[in-house]
Parts: C-alpha cells; sequence; structure tokens
C-alpha cells in the first residue's frame, strides 16, 4: 500500500502538471503541430538520435550493465520537464 507521502506527491505532481499545460493556448498547439520540420526533427532526434548516442556511449565508456542500462533507459525515454521524476 502506498503512503502518504507517496500520494501526496503524485496529486501534488498532477496539479503541477495540469496548470502546467492548462496554460497552453490551443492556436499556438495547433500552430506548431502544423510545422513539420519541427515536429519530424523533434521526433527523430528523440527515437533514433538520442537512443543511439547512448548505444554508443555505452560502448566506447565500456560501462557495466547497470550504469549502461541506466544510460540507456535514460536516452530512450521520452524527453519534457518530468520526464525523469519518476527514475
Amino acid at each position: 500500500m502506498p503512503s502518504l507521502a507517496e500520494i501526496g506527491s503524485s496529486v501534488l505532481l498532477y496539479f503541477l502538471v495540469f496548470g502546467m499545460s492548462a496554460t497552453v493556448e490551443l492556436s499556438h498547439l495547433r500552430k506548431q503541430i502544423r510545422n513539420r520540420n519541427a515536429l519530424l526533427t523533434g521526433i527523430s532526434m528523440q527515437f533514433i538520435i538520442l537512443p543511439c548516442l547512448g548505444f554508443c556511449v555505452v560502448k566506447l565508456l565500456d560501462m557495466d550493465a547497470p550504469m549502461g542500462i541506466a544510460l540507456l533507459v535514460v536516452t530512450s525515454s521520452p524527453g519534457g520537464s518530468y520526464s525523469n521524476w519518476w527514475c
């Protein structure tokens, strides 16, 4: 059973993320979604380039398994302000 601190921190995180997303204007969001170059650049960097770079760093530095896996998880996870909150 989760503790009161875990439940409280989850509730606070929810309100923080909700508050930040409530400030987004739909017109700005539509404009950014139509920007295909930025969208494709972001997707390719996040899901192709960054995981490949993480793999290369693990191999070049000859990291042990726990450190290598941790770096691969971080470089393969979607980015964002709160993406590493759960790590």
